[in-house]
């Protein structure tokens, strides 16, 4: 009896509470969104993605089921008591706000580019909740005190969810490519010719023909009478409205290229502002994509933010004078806080959008102490990130040692799932500092000069593809260049894995007297274990192949190795048995030293570096003699690299100066994927924070290396001439 007492106060309770709980949760999920949302371009760990993944998806659902649960309870109480109550008009006075809802923030329209392939769906939404929402109003707040604001706020969520769906249009793929793409250039009439070459022959005329070839004039990239961080801003919105088109797969102009080359081949364009220019123009690109940027950076712009504004101010204005005292007062608390927060968040996507480079860009363009300049100077109060100025990094060594912590260890067939999910957690984050910039930026420099002072019998994407070779053929190791003319993706495994053991190896030695040798040791481990996160987690952009395979059946080679020393050698060398076991033996010892003869006797700044290195001594003990091969002995029964690596850095070992040799061999690896990578993936790689390839793969395009061959060269036209 007393259960079901409390069984009946309960579902009471429920219908009482559900509405005011799920749009409280509807403006809960609103304010997280805003807040991630103009903040994921910036943040590229995968748990912020998750939030904003989780976020983004729970916006919308929330707010249309709110809408149907509130038209669900208005029906009843019109077919129960046929009139509706103050209450009942307060609850449908919430649907115009989820109008708002639904049309999200400004800062966020798609989390991936797949959402804007999908803006048919929006609009089929936009008409079926919007139809929802006037029916609401009709049958419940016409001709009520609440009425003529409801309208006000129906049409600020009517604009905002209209402008999503817009820009989802406009952002998609074929859209957004025929945006960019130039008008089709109709040819002479031939037929018309022929009559008036005939006609002028029966004349008595001497008609000729005659060819001009016509070049299309390169844009003025020139930037004058500016300071250096408005000239690096105009410099590349100028660039932007010229390489966009590079992001759709559409050919560039010869005389564009030859300028922006000119630009950046200069002698005082450093790094710095070459890697700045590049940055700002994919956070254009991320804008156009993913936000409301589109619409927003028009005049309409001005007239949305005053509506915006100026109705939400009006309707907390005239909802305060009204009388409220038939209203219950936590739905009067929940009201105000709806319009509050609505007034909040729009201001608060303001003051961004004032903070923004487009923003910057048009103030460039105003006299220099106008008041509207000024006034937008002052209201500046967020910084700018651009993306998320890191590097991720993954080491296929660091994870086999800790692979043995199970998340689900008694259910084989989660395995792959444990191992996906497992994997997340050993993505570390490196900053990319201007020393990067200026290693990249001089290897890029240094091949665009080299493939210029070479004759060219191969196409331009060739001759990246090659060139690792090529660095081993001129330091004379051709005998090592059966690791750089196998599938790129098995190229990175070996020598990932190769550059571990040798960095490991040398730690400590000879790193240490060379300067050059350090620096380039450091940039050839950041670009190796970033190579490797690509291989592991986006293999799309890199060239097709089957390193996702590769890289499974090496760490599952790598682990081998490991539990086979731990079964042989505990005995023999005592602290080996923490080495190899797993996590929760793994770290006894608080010091970050070598207890034993490793080969390394310099303290590590962490454990996992300690084992690491330790790992890296053991497989270099591994026996390559030079006339038997790894491969010979493996045969096709696995598609490991891992003693193709040890046979590698064995052969490293002899070769004087091979840390210049390394960090040329990964530049030119770097490199060559960032040619053979397509637009949409950058495209896509911006949601999730930007990648370095994305950087280097745009300021290749701007030194030149952007295919020219797909570049269309002067056009003919031809003409009579009569004499």
């Amino acid at each position: 009896m007393r259960f079901s007492l409390l069984l009946r106060d309960t579902r009471e309770l429920w219908k009482e509470w559900e509405l005011r709980l799920l749009i409280l949760l509807s403006l809960l999920v609103q304010l997280s969104l805003a807040t991630q949302g103009s903040r994921r371009k910036s943040i590229s760990k995968w748990s912020n993605q998750f939030l904003v993944w989780t976020t983004y998806l729970l916006a919308e659902s929330v707010a249309i089921v709110t809408l149907g649960v509130l038209s669900n309870r208005l029906a009843n109480v019109k077919e129960m008591k046929g009139t509706f109550d103050p209450k009942s008009q307060i609850t449908a006075f919430w649907a115009s706000f989820l109008l708002i809802h639904l049309g999200g923030p400004d800062t966020i329209t798609a989390f991936a580019l797949a959402d804007n392939e999908l803006w048919l769906r929006q609009l089929a939404r936009l008409c079926v909740q919007v139809g929802l929402a006037c029916y609401i109003y009709y049958m419940a707040l016409s001709g009520s005190t609440l009425s003529m604001i409801a309208k006000g706020i129906i049409l600020v969520g009517f604009i905002k969810y209209a402008e999503k769906t817009l820009c989802l249009y406009l952002a998609s793929k074929d859209r957004f490519r025929d945006s960019l793409r130039s008008l089709p250039n109709f040819g002479p009439i031939y037929p018309r010719q022929m009559e008036q070459y005939l006609l002028r022959k029966e004349e008595g005329y001497q008609v000729e023909v005659d060819e001009v070839m016509e070049f299309s004039a390169a844009e003025d990239l020139s930037v004058s009478g500016q300071a250096s961080d408005k000239k690096t801003l105009l410099k590349a919105y100028e660039l932007f409205k010229i390489f966009k088109l590079l992001f759709v797969g559409l050919i560039l102009n010869s005389g564009d290229l030859a300028a922006s080359k000119r630009v950046f081949m200069d002698q005082y364009m450093d790094s710095v502002n070459a890697f700045g220019i590049v940055e700002i123009e994919l956070g254009f690109m991320y804008d156009l994509l993913y936000t409301k940027a589109l619409l927003l950076n028009r005049a309409w712009g001005i007239i949305r933010w005053v509506i915006g504004l100026s109705v939400p101010c009006a309707v907390l204005l005239l909802f305060s004078l009204q009388d409220k005292k038939d209203y219950p007062k936590v739905d009067i608390c929940i009201t105000f806080l709806l319009v509050s927060v609505t007034i909040l968040l729009e201001i608060y996507s303001l003051l961004l959008v004032i903070s923004s480079d487009w923003v910057d860009r048009w103030q460039l363009q105003k006299p220099e102490r106008s008041m509207i300049s000024s006034a937008i100077t002052s209201l500046r109060f967020f910084p700018n990130k651009r993306w998320s100025n890191s590097v991720a990094q993954f080491s296929l060594l660091k994870f086999s040692i800790r692979k043995g912590s199970r998340i689900v260890p008694k259910y084989q067939l989660l395995t792959k799932f444990d191992m996906k999910v497992e994997k997340h957690f050993y993505i570390g984050q490196k900053e990319f500092k201007n020393n990067v910039k200026e290693w990249i930026f001089h290897h890029m420099k240094e091949t665009v000069r080299d493939l210029e002072s070479t004759s060219r019998s191969k196409s331009m994407l060739e001759s990246i593809k090659l060139r690792a070779s090529d660095i081993l053929k001129r330091s004379n190791y051709k005998e090592l260049d059966w690791s750089t003319e196998k599938e790129f993706d098995q190229s990175i495994l070996i020598w990932h894995i190769a550059t571990e053991l040798c960095y490991y190896k040398d730690r400590g030695m000879k790193l240490g007297e060379n300067s050059e040798d350090l620096v380039s040791s450091k940039m050839s481990k950041l670009v190796s274990r970033y190579m490797l996160y690509l291989l592991v987690f986006h293999p799309s952009m890199l060239p097709t192949g089957i390193g996702v395979q590769q890289y499974e059946d090496t760490l599952v080679d790598a682990q081998t190795f490991l539990e086979e020393k731990q079964a042989v050698l505990p005995k023999k060398e005592g602290r080996i048995s923490s080495v190899i076991k797993f996590p929760q033996k793994l770290f006894k010892n608080e010091a970050h030293d070598h207890t034993g003869d490793y080969g390394c006797n310099n303290a590590h700044k962490s454990r996992q570096s300690r084992d690491l290195c330790e790992v890296c001594q053991l497989l270099l003990k591994v026996r390559t003699p030079r006339h038997l091969p790894t491969w010979k002995m493996r045969g096709n029964k696995s598609m490991s690299v891992l003693f193709d690596a040890c046979f590698l850095a064995h052969r490293l070992t002899d070769v004087p100066r091979k840390w210049d040799m390394i960090g040329q061999v990964w530049a030119s690896m770097l490199m060559s994927a960032a040619c053979q990578s397509k637009g949409y993936e950058h495209c896509e790689s911006l949601s999730r924070g930007g990648e370095l390839l994305s950087h280097v793969w745009l300021l290749m395009a701007h030194v030149g290396i952007a295919l020219p061959e797909q570049t269309p060269g002067a056009r003919r036209i031809t003409g009579l001439i009569m004499n």
